[in-house]
C-alpha cells in the first residue's frame, strides 16, 4: 500500500481528533474576519457642491486595529496548535503528523507577523514624515516672525530722533523753510509710529517665537520617537522573515523524513518476507551422479564400412549420432 493515501487518511484523522479536542462553548468567539471593516466618516458636501475628503484616522487607531486583528488571528492559531498537541498525546501514532502541521501553523503565524510589522512600520514612517512637514511649517513661521521684528528694529535704529529734532528746530528759525520743517516733522512722526509698532509687536512676536520654538522641540522629539518605532517594527518584520526561513527548513526536514520513513517501511517489509529459490532435487541428483563414460573400440557399422573403406566417414557419422 502506498504511503501517500495512508498519509492523507491519517491527516484527516488527525484533523478530526484535533477538532474533537477543541472546547466548543455556546458563546465561543466567531472566526476573525479577513479584514476588520472600520466605519468611515460620512462625506460632507461643501458650498461648491464637491465632497470633502474623509478625515484621516489617527495613528493610534490605525496601529491598534492592526495589532488587534493580528492578535485575534494569532490566538486562533495557538488554539489550533494546542489541539494538535492534545491529539498527538491522545493517539501517539498521530504525533509524527501533528508536528509538521504545527510547523505549518507557526510558519503562517510568522508570515502574518511579518506583514503586520511591515504595515505598522509603514504607518509610523508616514506619520514621521507628516510630523517633519509640520516642523518645517513651524520653522517657516518662526523665520517669518523674526524677520518682521528685525525689519522693524532696523527701521527704528536707522532713524536718529535727536538729529531730526535738532534739524527741525534749526529749520524753524530760518525763514522760508516751512516745507522742510513739515517734512522733517513727518519723518519724526513716522519714527514715532515705528517705535510704537515695534514696542507693541516685540513682546507678542517674541512670545510667539518662543512658543513656536517649544512646539518645534516637541515635534522633533515626536518625529524621533515615530522613526524609532518604525525602525523597531521593521526589525520585527526582518526577524519574522528569518524565522520563516528556519521554519521552512524544519518543515523540509519533516517532509524528507516522511519520505525516508516511507522507503524504510516498504523495504523493511521486503526484507522480513525474503524467500530464496533453492535448486530442485533433480538438479542435485544430476550433479551428484558420475559423468557417463565413452565406449572404446566400437565396431563400425557394416553399411558404413562398405561405403567408406578407410573408415573415416564412419567415425564422423558416429560422432554426429546422438548418444542414447
Amino acid at each position: 500500500m502506498r504511503r501517500a493515501p495512508l498519509l492523507t487518511l491519517l491527516c484527516c484523522a488527525l484533523s478530526g481528533a484535533a477538532l474533537a479536542q477543541q472546547p466548543s462553548p455556546p458563546d465561543a468567539p466567531a472566526p476573525a474576519p479577513a479584514a476588520l471593516q472600520v466605519p468611515q466618516p460620512q462625506r460632507v458636501e461643501t458650498q461648491t457642491g464637491q465632497e470633502a475628503p474623509p478625515a484621516k484616522e489617527p495613528l493610534y487607531a490605525r496601529a491598534q486595529r492592526l495589532l488587534d486583528d493580528f492578535n485575534q488571528r494569532h490566538q486562533q492559531r495557538v488554539l489550533e496548535m494546542s489541539s494538535y498537541d492534545k491529539a498527538g498525546e491522545a493517539e501517539p501514532g498521530l504525533k509524527q503528523f501533528a508536528d509538521p502541521r504545527k510547523v505549518e501553523l507557526e510558519l503562517k503565524d510568522e508570515r502574518d507577523r511579518q506583514q503586520t510589522s511591515e504595515a505598522l512600520a509603514n504607518e509610523y514612517g508616514e506619520e514621521a514624515t507628516e510630523v517633519h512637514n509640520q516642523e518645517q511649517a513651524v520653522q517657516d513661521f518662526i523665520a517669518k516672525r523674526q524677520k518682521t521684528l528685525d525689519e522693524l528694529s532696523k527701521q527704528v535704529s536707522a532713524v536718529n530722533r535727536q538729529d531730526l529734532q535738532v534739524a527741525a528746530a534749526n529749520l524753524a528759525r530760518q525763514p522760508g523753510t516751512d516745507a522742510q520743517v513739515r517734512a522733517m516733522r513727518s519723518r519724526l512722526a513716522e519714527a514715532d509710529v515705528n517705535e510704537q509698532k515695534l514696542a507693541a509687536q516685540r513682546p507678542q512676536g517674541q512670545q510667539e517665537i518662543s512658543s513656536a520654538e517649544e512646539e518645534l522641540k516637541k515635534l522633533r522629539a515626536l518625529e524621533q520617537s515615530l522613526e524609532k518605532e518604525s525602525k523597531a517594527y521593521a526589525a520585527d518584520a526582518t526577524s519574522a522573515r528569518q524565522n520563516q526561513l528556519n521554519l521552512a527548513d524544519r518543515l523540509e526536514f519533516y517532509v524528507v523524513r516522511a519520505k525516508a520513513e516511507d522507503v524504510l517501511d516498504q523495504d523493511l517489509k521486503a526484507t522480513e518476507t525474503v524467500q530464496h529459490l533453492a535448486a530442485s532435487p533433480e538438479v542435485h541428483d544430476t550433479l551428484a551422479s558420475p559423468a557417463p563414460s565413452v565406449k572404446a573400440n566400437a565396431k563400425p557399422d557394416a553399411k558404413c564400412a562398405q561405403s567408406s573403406p578407410d573408415g573415416k566417414g564412419c567415425a564422423e557419422t558416429a560422432a554426429k549420432t546422438p548418444k542414447e
